[in-house]
């Protein structure tokens, strides 16, 4: 009998955090979707940090069920002002966020270092923003007769230029703003939650192992801005933009994430070269 109440307490204590998450980034998303992306569709986007604070702190099940719930709450609200649409949302945001950060918290679960939490935030935002990008694209595909009318190519290069905008728009925040506040929040959830939260802590990176992973990150995101830059491959992921005065800080958003990076990898090497964890960061003294 106590096996069941106690299993039926962890269920409880389940959907309380996917509520909050889900709430949370509803909130967060909505706050910021007067901004566009340079296509028209889709939105700016930083609250992912929400969803990517709960993938750190909590299990895959939660940060992705809360991640595809947010977005979709967010779409039906904004439908009521024609900023969203919630049959949009649930080929391309509901899938993208629910893929994007449960695999980010499945990552981080075999990893538990904050050189593990830079890689992982890229590679799962990348590949939740493709998801999201994809299906965006297929969606106007089929009932947007300009887009139908683009060929495979063009297509291929849209989803290629909302999934680098997103994600360049997504790292700076996720990086910067992620440690501190699961510095702040995690013990609070831990002791509310206890066995939806992971006790435990980031640590155990060497600081040359962290700041050579975020070098070459750095380094990543500075070729892709050459390559959008410098290259015909950046003037054609955009050839479709509608919103073209946008292009240039587009471009530039590489350097602010891959400048982000750096800066978070140069820090947290530096606290820990001085026998501090990087947790600390933030921690008000």
């Amino acid at each position: 009998m106590s096996d069941a109440k106690e299993g039926r307490k962890n269920i409880s204590k389940t959907v309380a955090l996917i509520a909050i998450c889900a709430a949370l980034y509803a909130v967060a998303s909505a706050a910021t979707s007067p901004i566009p992306t340079p296509w028209g569709v889709g939105h700016f986007r930083p609250g992912v940090i929400v969803p990517a604070l709960f993938a750190l702190i909590s299990t895959p099940f939660v940060a992705g069920t809360g991640a595809a719930i947010g977005t979709f709450m967010a779409s039906f609200v904004l439908a009521t002002f024609g900023l969203s649409n919630p049959v949009l949302s649930l080929v391309s945001g509901v899938p993208g966020n629910f893929i994007g950060f449960y695999l980010l918290s499945w990552l981080l679960s075999k990893g538990r270092t904050w050189r593990s939490f830079v890689t992982s935030s890229v590679i799962a935002l990348f590949v939740g923003n493709f998801i999201a990008a994809t299906g965006v694209t297929a969606y106007f595909s089929f009932v947007v007769p300009k887009w139908a009318a683009w060929t495979l190519t063009e297509k291929s290069l849209t989803i290629f230029g909302l999934t680098l905008f997103w994600m360049v728009t997504m790292i700076p925040f996720v990086i910067a703003l992620v440690p501190p506040l699961y510095r702040g929040i995690a013990p609070i959830l831990s002791e509310r939650f206890a066995m939806g939260v992971r006790p435990e802590v980031f640590g155990n990176d060497r600081p040359r192992d962290l700041l050579y992973n975020s070098v070459m990150i750095f380094l990543l995101f500075m070729a892709i801005y050459v390559g959008v830059v410098m290259t015909p491959f950046g003037d054609a992921i955009f050839s479709k933009v509608i919103r073209p005065e946008y292009i240039f800080w587009v471009k530039n958003l590489f350097v602010i994430a891959g400048g982000t990076v750096l800066a978070f990898g140069l820090t947290a090497s530096f606290f820990m070269s001085k026998k501090m964890s990087p947790e600390s960061i933030g921690r008000k003294v």
